[in-house]
């Protein structure tokens, strides 16, 4: 399947979808890698430019067709093909200012249109501390978690040896396969009923321009460590164990007894064939559940991970929300969303595995890395990016500013930390 020379293709379902948010500045995905080291500018965009060579979505952009029509909102767009031909190289641009604050405002600024491949870099020299702050933003419709942690691997290793023999990579002609291409075919069977959400209380909202802000906490390797090995005995995973610790966390400070939830779900595993773990491109599909948040702990765990499983196998049609919206859509969710200050849930999860960061590259110094995804547009209360790295855990905990207020996403956080901390040893299950 993966060996298609394709230089041109329509965007899939879930591309086209992600495509036409991020020209809103919705769900523009970004990672800082926060570097110790002298960072040449020019080894950089030659670096840049191994990764365009080696993978062909880093170096497509996207250009519009036909018009297409359909029954519901948007009634009309014009289809969005990717394209090889004519793509320019990633654009770098270096500045020198306060990271944070660049980094709200690329998660306010969607690519430009044209030629422009679906990626660009921002680097900050902080003569403060010494760092080198690398910002990558990118288009959803192509990239996602593991794609940015891929990017990042290879491009750390070419700044780490430019010079090297495998920073030569084989070009690779054509573009991978949109995700619907992997999937079976939709069921009419199954499509289930559709699940409403539940959104955070109203609560304060930050002054200012509305951005996206991000809290940032690291799980020690030794925590971790005890965290899976406890999430092993009482039969669920690490992403229940962890959303279980945020909605508790919600229930405990809004007194709330239910929660709907939406977690990521990579789905290069699922598509038959399987798509190859080292695929650049957006292979995910986001999925809605509800929970009771009167359950212990590790039940609550279970359940997260049964639901989606079961939503997996049963009705991930109805229960995926990248998807263009129907008139039921519409008709529950437009005022409750609006009403919140365009919020579509209360929590968002997403568990990216592991990053295969290491520390030392050369004579660069990884120091830390952050994850951020554009939620003023819209999305949920609080959104978790969990990335595993060094053994240890990278939470980096996101919310808008037109929706809530750090101190309610640092509380949040931190009573989450003390479920995870009070279950971080092996207990027996009561079921």
């Amino acid at each position: 399947m993966l060996k298609s020379v394709k230089t041109t293709r329509q965007l899939g379902e879930q591309e086209r979808l992600l495509n036409y948010l991020h020209a809103f500045g919705g769900l523009i995905v970004m990672q800082v890698l926060h570097i110790r080291g002298r960072l040449d500018v020019d080894v950089l965009k030659r670096g840049l430019k191994r990764v365009q060579r080696r993978h062909a979505m880093a170096r497509a952009h996207v250009r519009y067709g036909g018009l297409v029509f359909r029954k519901y909102p948007p009634f009309v767009y014009r289809q969005p093909w990717f394209e090889l031909a004519g793509t320019h190289e990633i654009p770098v641009r270096v500045v020198a200012r306060d990271w944070q604050e660049v980094l709200a405002e690329e998660l306010c600024r969607p690519l430009a249109r044209g030629r422009t491949p679906r990626l660009r870099l921002t680097l900050i020299r902080d003569q403060a501390n010494g760092l080198t702050h690398i910002l990558i933003a990118a288009d959803h419709s192509s990239v996602d978690a593991q794609s940015c942690n891929l990017l990042a691997r290879e491009l750390l290793e070419y700044l780490a040896d430019p010079n090297s023999k495998e920073a030569q990579p084989r070009t690779e002609e054509g573009l991978p396969p949109p995700l619907e291409a992997g999937l079976p075919e939709k069921s009419h069977s199954a499509k289930g009923t559709y699940q409403p959400a539940i959104r955070l209380p109203a609560k304060k909202r930050e002054r200012g321009r509305a951005i996206t802000r991000v809290v940032k906490r690291t799980i020690s390797p030794e925590q971790l460590g005890h965290l899976k090995q406890a999430a092993l005995a009482n039969r669920t995973s690490l992403h229940g164990a962890l959303t279980a610790a945020f909605l508790l966390a919600i229930g405990d400070r809004h007194g709330l007894s239910e929660m709907t939830c939406l977690s990521s779900v990579d789905m290069r595993r699922i598509c038959k064939p399987a798509v190859p773990t080292e695929t650049f491109g957006c292979y995910l599909d986001i999925l809605r559940t509800r929970h009771d948040l009167d359950k212990e702990f590790w039940a609550l765990a279970r359940d997260v991970s049964f639901r989606i499983v079961s939503t997996l196998s049963r009705n991930r049609e109805a229960a995926s929300l990248l998807k263009l919206p129907d008139w039921e859509i519409y008709a529950k969710e437009s005022l409750p969303t609006m009403a919140s200050g365009r919020r579509i849930d209360g929590l968002a999860f997403t568990t990216a595995g592991e990053s295969g960061l290491g520390r030392n590259y050369g004579n660069l110094v990884l120091e830390d890395v952050t994850m951020a995804v554009s939620l003023d547009t819209f999305g949920p209360g609080i959104l978790v990016i969990a990335c595993e790295r060094l053994g240890g855990l990278d939470l980096s905990i996101c919310y808008a500013t037109r929706a809530t207020c750090k101190e309610e996403a640092e509380d949040l956080t931190e009573r989450a930390i003390v479920h995870l901390a009070a279950h971080s040893v092996i207990e027996k299950s009561d079921a």
